[in-house]
């Protein structure tokens, strides 16, 4: 029999789960708090029926150990659900923020675990000095000190264990992260403090980084109610930070006409992944996934099945889809299949040439001069520097998909069309993120009708 006391402004209910290896009785425990305003009747019933259910899940065993902290939950989490069940690039996303989740929360046992405890967390990750990223940057001529000891750059990276492209531009005096230039200073044997000042991000954290702590914690709580372990998930209650909607950086039509331009200029490997990337509105990991095996060129048809995506501590994989839906056939333009036919002839005349060296194992769309995979870094990298000599706007590799869907919706392209085309399980996720766009191209609509009519308009007013 469950017994019930009252406790602050809710109440603890109590339900004995018999004896333990010791003779000592367990028992379970569970707060409920009426709602602001309850009669004391409908408080008392509703308590009647909040005891007996709980009882009920003692007795078939849903109910776990409520006394479990955040902390031990968060492993088992990651290790019983997000391991398995989440795609390697979430998996390593969940563990990067559930780390500042259990210095601020981790000792907080699940039962014990507050509203007011997550709204304080939030409000603590917006004060200054909550960022957890820093960048070093050279404070000697680090080129002059590796040639003094007698290193090429190629050597120092092998022996840093980082990329080449890192030690370059840390002698160029960019920013590098800290793990970098402790990898580098180790590897000549010096502290840190030695080659590089070390720079920590004051600024708080935005409002949106905020909400994705909220967005995981609330997964994590959520799991934890449905594996018995407590009876609400106290985060739904929590002040999350209200994000303003950002639109999404895309192309004009004529800064598109610039930037294919600007690539004819430049390799067939780069020239070709990036237009046909503007022509298919494919996510990066799609793209680099494409497998020759998934291309019609004569009936123009390309079905996405796969990724090919990067993570710390994995490495490269081949992945599924961001979703279902996101394992589409697609009609492909004609330009689209011309650019193909091209980048495939370049491709033969590889294979050709390198014979055995050729690596192409996999035979993917997309490879460098040797056959292997593009790296999806590597991709962004040379997008970012194209951008940059290039005069044109700000914009990524995930522009390119958002400037074709933008042109779709311009010329009037039915928005279930545009939808399918980027694989997304429902139109309103479409409507959504390109309403700027939509209400863009409602204007133009209303211009077009007001022109054609004018006249008329005209006529009629002077009658």
């Amino acid at each position: 029999m469950a017994t019930i006391k009252k406790q602050g402004k809710g109440y603890k209910i109590t339900v004995s789960c018999g004896y333990d290896a010791q003779g000592r009785q367990r028992r379970e425990h569970m707060t409920w708090v009426p709602d602001p305003g309850m009669s004391e009747a409908k408080i008392q019933k509703e308590l009647q029926m909040q005891a007996a259910r709980f009882e009920d899940k003692i007795r078939s065993g849903i109910v776990m150990d409520s006394r479990m902290k955040l902390e031990t939950f968060t492993e088992k989490f990651m290790e019983d659900y997000a391991k398995v069940y989440l795609k390697p690039s979430t998996w390593f996303g969940y563990q990067q923020l559930i780390e500042p989740i259990n210095a601020a929360l981790g000792h907080i046992r699940l039962c014990d675990l507050k509203t007011s405890h997550i709204n304080s967390f939030y409000k603590n990750l917006q004060e200054q000095g909550m960022r957890r990223t820093s960048t070093a940057q050279s404070k000697i001529d680090l080129g002059a000190y590796r040639e003094g000891e007698g290193l090429s750059a190629r050597k120092l990276a092998e022996m840093a264990g980082v990329s080449h492209g890192v030690v370059i531009a840390a002698e160029r005096g960019q920013k590098i992260s800290t793990e970098s230039a402790e990898k580098i200073a180790d590897a000549y044997e010096v502290k840190v403090g030695k080659l590089f000042e070390v720079y920590r991000d004051m600024e708080p954290l935005s409002q949106r980084t905020v909400l994705h702590y909220h967005r995981v914690l609330s997964v994590i709580l959520a799991k934890a109610v449905q594996w018995g372990y407590i009876n609400n998930n106290p985060a739904e209650r929590a002040e999350k930070p209200k994000v303003k909607h950002k639109e999404s950086p895309y192309l004009e039509e004529d800064e598109v006409r610039r930037m294919l331009d600007l690539l004819q200029r430049e390799p067939i490997m780069w020239r070709t992944v990036i237009t046909f990337d503007l022509f298919s509105g494919l996510r990066r990991g799609e793209l680099l996934g494409l497998k020759w095996g998934d291309v019609d060129l004569d009936s123009q048809l390309l079905k996405v099945e796969r990724t090919f995506n990067y993570t710390p501590g994995i490495g490269n994989y081949e992945g599924t889809t961001k979703t279902d839906s996101s394992q589409r056939p697609m009609k492909l333009s004609r330009s689209a299949v011309l650019l193909l036919l091209e980048y495939k002839a370049w491709q033969d005349e590889q294979r050709n040439k390198l014979g055995d060296a050729w690596k192409n194992d996999a035979d993917r769309v997309f490879t460098t001069e040797l056959g292997t995979p593009i790296q999806p870094s590597r991709l962004t990298k040379w997008f970012r520097d194209f951008i940059d000599r290039s005069g044109l706007p700000h914009v990524t590799v995930h522009s390119l998909r958002h400037t074709y869907a933008s042109l779709l919706i311009s010329d009037g392209v039915p928005l279930t069309v545009v939808s399918h085309q980027l694989g997304h399980s429902q139109t309103s996720t479409t409507a959504n993120i390109y309403a700027h766009v939509i209400a863009a191209a409602e204007a133009k609509a209303q211009e077009t009708i007001d022109n054609r009519f004018e006249n008329y308009v005209n006529q009629a007013a002077g009658e």
